[in-house]
């Protein structure tokens, strides 16, 4: 268990995070302290191993042990700060501690990797346009928050249309993170600013600028924002909506994914596209390691079929063009689809 020193002069916030963190995050002990004066006599006292500090710059200055992570409270959540991270108090409690496990994560030595849990990551990927597959990726990202999951959302479309799936007004930009993995930088510190949670509490990234950005990533580049994700973040499930299409991009991230999530409409031209990729030589060969899960989308009939992982109903709302978590607060049976697809995916 890690044990962490937590000092903050709002005594609310303190009495109030003590108690969600006990009962919320059994691997990481908190000590609690409202004052630098006692935070101080516990430092100066105790002989007990003490993983990392998040206090006032007055306390962190005056932290003499050399094993330990030292963390600035602070309104913003900041990784690449070169004086100490920053962790934004002013949030929900679970997003506190994920951001509180990504520091641990970035500070090194054995105090908390990530690496060691089990991370979904999960290809949203079609032959077929308009399969609905980015509406799927985005439902199984907010059942899984609404599960109490942290779950992230990336969309490698070139021409993304996010309207639907959700609103959001983005304080970072992706301009950062494109130079950290053209360059030299530490990935892991731009990654974690670059993240944002929605209003659907959905991890998501800024969308690309423009289709030459996305189409200039490599290989070795995706391969490294894909282990700093599963590395480095708190993240229980990623979701990848890739480009429909057997572009190249495609193929390095079906390679990395735990599991390819084919998407088609329960209609004829779909069925007939799952049957060409099914019988395909070359789809058959690709090195693709994680399980793969055939999705009819759009489906009239809740019948099980042989090669057919999951059915999703077809949902007038969503035809509309209504958003994506609307509709599962107003549709149980849409809801209960996307959690079962996630049972699946676990």
């Amino acid at each position: 268990m890690i044990r962490m020193l937590l000092q903050c002069e709002d005594a609310y916030f303190v009495n109030a995070f003590s108690n969600y963190a006990s009962l919320n995050c059994p691997t990481i002990e908190f000590v609690c302290f409202t004052t630098v004066d006692r935070a101080r006599e516990y430092l100066a006292g105790s002989s007990l191993r003490l993983d990392a500090v998040l206090g006032s710059q007055e306390l962190l200055d005056q932290v003499n042990r050399p094993k330990t992570a030292r963390f600035l409270v602070s309104d913003q959540t900041v990784y690449s700060d070169e004086e100490a991270i920053r962790i934004n108090i002013y949030q929900s409690g679970t997003a506190i501690i994920s951001d509180i496990k990504s520091a641990l994560a970035l500070s090194g030595g054995d105090l908390f990797r990530t690496g060691g849990r089990n991370v979904h990551v999960v290809a949203g990927y079609s032959v077929q346009g308009g399969s609905g597959k980015s509406v799927l990726s985005y439902a199984l990202a907010a059942a899984a928050a609404r599960a109490g999951k942290q779950a992230l959302y990336i969309s490698l479309d070139p021409f993304p249309a996010l309207g639907q799936l959700y609103e959001h007004n983005f304080s970072s930009s992706i301009d950062d993170l494109l130079f950290a993995l053209k360059g030299s930088r530490d990935l892991a510190p731009v990654v974690l600013d670059t993240l944002e949670r929605n209003m659907d509490q959905v991890m998501v990234l800024p969308p690309f600028h423009f289709a030459g950005d996305l189409l200039s990533l490599t290989q070795e580049e995706l391969e490294r924002l894909i282990r700093v994700l599963v590395e480095k973040t708190d993240l229980e499930y990623i979701f990848i909506d890739l480009p429909t299409g057997l572009q190249p991009m495609n193929l390095w991230v079906l390679e990395q994914c735990t599991t390819v999530m084919q998407v088609y409409t329960d209609d004829m031209a779909g069925r007939e596209r799952m049957l060409r990729v099914d019988q395909d030589v070359y789809f058959k060969n690709l090195p693709i390691h994680g399980q793969i899960l055939t999705v009819l989308n759009q489906s009239r009939q809740k019948t099980p079929e042989d090669g057919i992982d999951m059915k999703i109903p077809r949902s007038e709302s969503l035809q509309q063009g209504r958003r994506v978590a609307d509709v599962q607060e107003r549709n149980p049976a849409f809801l209960k689809s996307c959690t079962d697809l996630l049972q699946v995916l676990a």
